[in-house]
């Protein structure tokens, strides 16, 4: 992932109303150039309202978004132009081919001839859809290159920023890896990706900051090595008790220290890791450990404290 240099989209009060329902709610933050940018949130949001306008096919009721200090328009086409979109849903032509497909959008973008047939021939490597597989009609294709074709028709025009809604909904781990090293090749050459998904995992190996969106707002944006630290990590761990042990000595010693029900086991919550102080103090006391178990933060940990368990439907 390349490193970020300055602020090429910049997001200020922005506020979205579905009539009385706010899908966004004077919403800032900044999304630097050349970074993968994560956003996350339950379903309804807001992210797909928030792409929406900016690609500049939705205005918002307040608020300015700005694409490199130009306000982000539905009726800005040549700055639209500089943005792509990758939708949930499949924006293609099923009786086209790939590359017929490929090709249509890019006389769409006003690209011919040579220019053209080199673009499409590098998308098609880039998305695996090279060979036999770019003169298939795109209707007999499975999930999965469906979704890479999706994702190469957004990329027929070089988009400076390149925004991808759930990109990896329904495919196989083949054809998610190869998306994933897609976006990283695209990354690589500057263009500057906004990654939207329900799959943590993915954002954790993917993002350089990220956003988690609920009930229309920012809740949290920022490094993912921050945002982990908004949880603790939990040690769990069992011993063969002594009278020391008995005595509180463990409580003594480790004051947020709790004692579960099982005798002698015990677990320790804390926002830096506790091994080594709970493995020094076990063994200066000479106290004989069973099992040991670290529980360390992750990205849906995080997610999950932030927007709650309960069901989004």
């Amino acid at each position: 992932m390349t490193q970020a240099h300055s602020v090429i989209l910049k997001i200020d009060g922005l506020t979205k109303l579905h009539g009385q329902f706010k899908a966004l709610n004077s919403i800032s933050f900044n999304i630097n150039r050349g970074e993968i940018f994560g956003l996350l949130g339950p379903n309804g949001a807001g992210k797909s309202t928030l792409l929406s306008i900016l690609a500049g096919s939705s205005k918002p009721h307040t608020g300015t978004a700005c694409f490199d200090g130009m306000q982000i328009q539905p009726n800005n086409l040549k700055l639209r132009a500089r943005i792509g979109l990758v939708p949930q849903d499949f924006a293609f032509y099923e009786d086209l081919t790939a590359k017929e497909n490929l090709v249509f959008f890019g006389n769409l973008y006003g690209l011919q001839g040579t220019l053209l047939t080199k673009k499409v021939n590098e998308i098609l490597e880039i998305i695996g859809l090279d060979d036999g597989k770019a003169n298939q009609y795109s209707k007999y294709f499975s999930g999965g290159m469906k979704r890479r074709l999706n994702l190469g028709i957004a990329l027929v025009h070089s988009p400076e920023v390149l925004m991808l809604d759930e990109p990896t909904v329904g495919v196989d781990p083949q054809s998610r890896n190869r998306i994933f090293d897609a976006i990283k090749t695209i990354n690589a050459t500057g263009t500057t990706i906004i990654y939207t998904t329900h799959y943590m995992e993915e954002a954790e190996s993917l993002c350089n900051r990220i956003a988690i969106l609920d009930h229309g707002e920012i809740i949290a944006c920022d490094t993912l090595q921050n945002l982990l630290s908004l949880t603790k990590t939990t040690i769990n761990f069992s011993i063969i008790e002594n009278d020391q042990t008995k005595a509180g000595l463990l409580q003594q010693k480790l004051p947020t220290l709790k004692q579960a029900t099982l005798q002698g086991s015990y677990s320790l919550a804390s926002h830096n890791n506790p091994t080594p102080d709970i493995i020094n103090l076990l063994v200066n006391e000479k106290i004989q450990i069973i099992s040991m178990q670290l529980d360390s933060p992750n990205l849906e940990k995080v997610f999950l404290s932030l927007t709650g368990r309960h069901l989004r439907d």
